[in-house]
């Protein structure tokens, strides 16, 4: 298959074969393999007592801290960076990452949620990503552990289902872990870059440890719609609201158990309040991009709803039991205004759906910075005339919310700028404005 896979202890180190040996060179190699080996056979029971303990060290042992969040540019605005200035030795665990470092002394840590082709997985066997791709590095090197926080629960089947992928100069080493607690994934780490929990693909098929998160937006004058998102719990609150700067998140007690490709549905009352879909499968989402699982459109002077979700494969068991949710955003409120970008596509929907025809070029870009999935972009290719591709990609704007529609008014003013120029100094843009497809309020 052209790659070289090397196994050494508790890891596996899986790389492009860039060269083949002489037998010469594989004596010298086996020969210092060997010495490694004996050297290591050297270490004293004590050390290996006391590594072993600290293995076994709990999350739950660690020092919480809130780090500094910062915001990306205009360009990024939607992706965070959280700093931690570590004050000396010790475990610390991440208030908004849950992340825990096991430090051996002072130093800055830096870390992200970085964007990932996931299919890079697809040649190292049966495995899948069981959580977000984090890029961490510390000043001073002075991290020798990591935890990373995971959802599944435990049971005879799955408890030695996960390990962690570790991405470094092309190459990927899967680390299996020093040890798994109820919480997290404990690793040993040599250098620092980035990291991924992965399940065993066989291993799937358990109930996991999941969230339900809420925003809501105004649409107009007389509709909100709410956003419900069914995510792994350990997607960090803070990721999803980066993504979606242009909805109110509404905070509840959101934990819940769900099970990957299974049947869901959203119940709500007052029953005149409109959800689509009506169910929906459940997948692992780890971003950069954070769908709603399902929508409810609703009248602006609707204050309180009650939500449930419900299993449909067990025959509509609830799994998030019904609960009262509070809705205290209205457009006469004082919703932020949308920025021109957004007002454009708000505005001229119905014009865009008729008119755009570089749709495949604009969706080949999105695509390229992780604005839209790959299952988005095989919708939108596959929809025909062209009319249904924008349809689709339109919907996918309005999920991904108002930087993903500014990158759509950019990528548009550079395929079509005559369109865009005409549309922006046309008449009133107020009598066009579009809505989602199964609202009675969007004109097609």
């Amino acid at each position: 298959m052209g790659w070289i896979m090397t196994v050494w202890r508790k890891s596996m180190f899986i790389q492009p074969d860039a060269k083949r040996f002489t037998k010469v060179e594989l004596k010298i190699k086996r020969e210092k393999s060997d010495s490694k080996r004996e050297s290591s056979d050297s270490v004293s029971y004590s050390s290996l007592k006391a590594e072993s303990s600290s293995a076994q060290s709990s999350s739950e042992d660690a020092e919480v801290f809130t780090p500094e969040l910062i915001h990306g540019d205009d360009e990024d605005k939607h992706k965070n960076t959280y700093r931690f200035l570590c004050p000396h030795a010790g475990q610390f665990q991440c208030s908004l990452t849950n992340l825990v470092f096991v430090m051996e002394g002072e130093g800055k840590m830096q870390y992200k949620i970085v964007s990932w082709d996931s299919h890079v997985l697809d040649g190292l066997g049966q495995m899948q990503a069981a959580g977000p791709l984090y890029n961490i590095d510390c000043s001073a090197g002075s991290v020798s552990k990591l935890h990373f926080p995971h959802c599944e629960i435990f049971s005879e089947e799955n408890k030695d289902g996960l390990a962690v992928a570790h991405f470094t100069g092309g190459n990927v080493e899967i680390i299996q872990p020093l040890k798994v607690t109820e919480t997290h994934v404990i690793i040993d780490i040599r250098e620092l870059s980035n990291f991924v929990l992965v399940w065993i693909k066989s291993k799937l098929g358990f109930p996991i440890r999941g969230q339900v998160l809420l925003f809501l937006r105004a649409l107009s004058l007389e509709k909100n719609k709410l956003n419900v998102h069914l995510l792994p719990e350990n997607v960090p609150v803070s990721e999803v609201q980066s993504r979606h700067q242009d909805k109110k998140y509404i905070e509840t007690s959101s934990k819940c158990h769900l099970i990957l490709n299974q049947e869901y549905s959203l119940c709500c009352q007052p029953e005149e309040c409109e959800v689509q879909p009506k169910t929906e499968m459940f997948e692992c989402n780890f971003g950069p991009n954070y769908h709603p699982t399902f929508e409810v459109f609703l009248d602006v002077n609707i204050e309180e709803v009650r939500l449930g979700i419900l299993d449909k494969t067990e025959g509509g068991k609830e799994v998030w039991n019904r609960r009262r949710i509070f809705l205290t955003v209205a457009p006469s409120k004082g919703v932020e205004p949308p920025k021109p970008e957004t007002e454009f596509v708000n505005t001229h929907g119905d014009k865009l759906i008729q008119r755009v025809s570089s749709v495949m070029a604009i969706a080949d870009s999105l695509k390229s910075k992780n604005m839209i999935t790959s299952e988005i972009w095989g919708k939108i290719k596959a929809a025909e005339p062209k009319q249904q591709k924008m349809r689709v990609l339109l919907e996918a704007l309005d999920s991904g919310g108002d930087s993903v529609k500014a990158e759509f008014y950019r990528r548009l003013k550079e395929n079509e700028p005559h369109l865009v120029d005409e549309l922006e100094s046309g008449p009133s843009r107020s009598s066009s404005r579009y809505y989602l497809p199964h609202s009675t309020s969007r004109t097609l």
